[in-house]
């Protein structure tokens, strides 16, 4: 779903922020980075990219918006503000949540972001299909550019499914019991009252129940237990 992706960015003023941007790129695979006029890379922006160098090297420049979403099929504007004014310009932002829906069938998304002084202009939003926002304090709504497209890439990605860890193995009822008896027998040597050893076994057992250890976790207690018997004798 990311791997095509296009992130632009409208007239960024700080090579530093496109550094930035870059960097969170790669952490999420995506290469494809377009600025539309904007500042120049420095030394500041190649040294905020870190591993995404490569992607300021390669970025691509467009002198208008149009020329930025040529050849995307769907241009996804985001916006901390709605838009005032003429109604023509208006469309009411969709959830951040919302993003992974609306760019599941598309071939090559785009994800417009602004400027970091004024964001996207109403003629920009009203060529965009579609204006998401971010839930911010009210009070304090505009987010650091790439802070903004590292919180719409994670969204994008959060429901991909991740490599799956090992099935744990349980111990068996067996192992289990034998695992209370080893720490029981432990505690009738010491001068724990006799009168209690009932109610403290049906502890353990509910202790040692809810933490479900599982076959390593089983051995290194049955080995801790065993090397604190020994070390009594």
């Amino acid at each position: 779903m990311l791997r095509l992706t296009r992130i632009v960015l409208v007239e960024p003023q700080h090579p530093g922020n496109v550094g930035a941007v870059a960097r969170i790129m790669a952490n999420f695979g995506i290469k494809d980075l377009a600025l539309v006029k904007g500042c120049e890379i420095d030394d500041d922006g190649y040294a905020r990219s870190k591993s995404g160098k490569p992607i300021l090297e390669n970025l691509l420049r467009f002198d208008t918006f149009e020329e930025a979403l040529a050849d995307c099929d769907v241009a996804i504007a985001t916006s901390g503000i709605k838009p005032e004014g003429d109604k023509r310009w208006f469309r009411v932002p969709k959830n951040v949540k919302e993003l992974p829906g609306i760019i599941k069938d598309r071939e090559k998304p785009a994800l417009v972001f602004g400027r970091e002084n004024y964001g996207l202009y109403r003629e920009e939003l009203a060529m965009c299909e579609v204006t998401i926002t971010i839930p911010t304090n009210p009070e304090y709504p505009i987010l650091n550019l790439s802070h903004a497209v590292g919180i719409v890439l994670y969204e994008i990605c959060r429901d991909d499914k991740q490599k799956s860890i090992k099935k744990r193995k349980s111990v068996s009822n067996e192992e289990f019991e034998r695992l209370v008896d080893r720490i029981m027998n432990l505690l009738e040597e010491t001068s724990y009252p006799r009168r209690r050893l009932d109610r403290s076994r049906t502890t353990l057992r509910r202790l040692i129940s809810r933490g479900n250890p599982d076959e390593g976790e089983y051995e290194n207690l049955m080995g801790i237990f065993k090397a604190i018997k020994e070390g009594k004798r």
